[in-house]
């Protein structure tokens, strides 16, 4: 019954219209009543390159969070954030992946020492086949581990939070204020320290996470990931005020210097930030066609003959896209997919 009106709660906190920092502290507070833990930490992610990025957390230290990073995308190990958004298991424990061997996992030997934990539950909140969010929570060694129970509360949470941080994607900025007129470029060295960085990266920063960490989990996140060669070093971050911001990473070599990785940041191009908004909108794939086709200037019965349907279907889907983007005209479509 308790885990019913848990679920129950935390649907109806989904159902409103809130910001993604906001949304994300207010689902922890409630699911943390029903499954305690010491420590979480609760992040967008990229659903384009499955790259975490903003988080907000409780009871970690900054000093955790390179060497989580360094896990993530450079090491072997089980309950990868990416393989969760992936899995049709959308939740597990440490204790359960390692097969009740934690000490196998590089994470439970190096990370969680770090935050005095012993025990880890993760989960991707996934929605029409896209991960918008992930979350970790962590136990010190005086209590139980996680439950199965547990986990399948995770589990039945997925889509409904999943669908929650899509809608949060596409809310409007809150603060328009311009950032640096330059992108801001971070050298990093191997252990994913900040080397040097020139005064745009300091405003990015700010944009990026709290000011009294170092580097913000964004940076860390891509840093880590341009030092690997399987997957793109690159990521779509929406800052603290709403705007969207490119983070790309590219591994150094052959330099006197003790630098290992550059990060530049700097606005995300209207393309990217359009990839990501007909995503967040909750679009079919027709309804991405024609809305693309939109964009470029072509008229209805152009759009028509380009994907083999009528002239009135193309007015169908683009009513069915008005009604979800919130606009009237082909215009305000426009002008609300490229943030004009």
């Amino acid at each position: 019954m308790v885990r019913r009106e848990t679920v129950r709660d935390i649907e109806a906190i989904c159902r409103l219209d809130l910001d993604s920092r906001i949304l994300r502290r207010r689902i922890a507070d409630r699911l943390t009543r029903l499954i305690p833990a010491d420590s979480y930490c609760f992040s967008t992610i990229d659903p384009m390159t499955l790259l975490t990025a903003d988080q907000v957390s409780a009871g970690l230290v900054p000093e955790a969070a390179a060497a989580a990073a360094h896990n993530e995308y450079l090491v072997d190990d089980v309950l990868k954030f990416a393989a969760l958004a992936r899995s049709e298991v959308s939740a597990g424990t440490l204790g359960a992946a390692t097969g009740g061997d934690p000490e196998s996992s590089h994470r439970y030997r190096t990370v969680l020492p770090m935050i005095d934990a012993r025990h880890e539950l993760r989960a991707g909140f996934v929605v029409d086949g896209r991960c918008w969010g992930v979350v970790a929570l962590f136990r010190g060694g005086r209590r139980p581990d996680f439950t199965p129970a547990d986990v399948g509360v995770l589990r039945r949470l997925s889509a409904p939070v999943g669908a929650a941080l899509r809608r949060a994607a596409h809310r409007a900025p809150d603060d328009t204020a311009a950032g640096p007129s330059e992108a801001g470029v971070l050298l990093l060295d191997q252990d994913l320290r900040l080397f040097s960085e020139n005064l745009a990266a300091k405003l990015w920063r700010d944009e990026l996470g709290p000011s009294q960490a170092e580097l913000p989990s964004a940076i860390l996140e891509v840093a880590a990931r341009g030092r690997g060669a399987e997957l793109p070093a690159y990521g779509r971050i929406r800052g603290r005020s709403g705007r969207w911001l490119s983070v790309q990473a590219s591994p150094l070599s052959g330099s006197p210097h003790p630098a290992a990785v550059a990060v530049t940041v700097h606005p995300a191009p209207a393309a990217d930030v359009a990839e990501i908004l007909l995503l967040a909108y909750g679009l079919t794939p027709r309804e991405r066609d024609v809305l693309a086709r939109v964009v470029a200037g072509l008229p209805s019965r152009t759009i028509a003959v380009e994907l083999h349907i009528t002239a009135a279907t193309v007015q169908d889907h683009l009513k069915s896209v008005f009604a979800k983007t919130g606009v009237r005209s082909r215009s305000e479509l426009v002008a609300t997919v490229l943030g004009l």
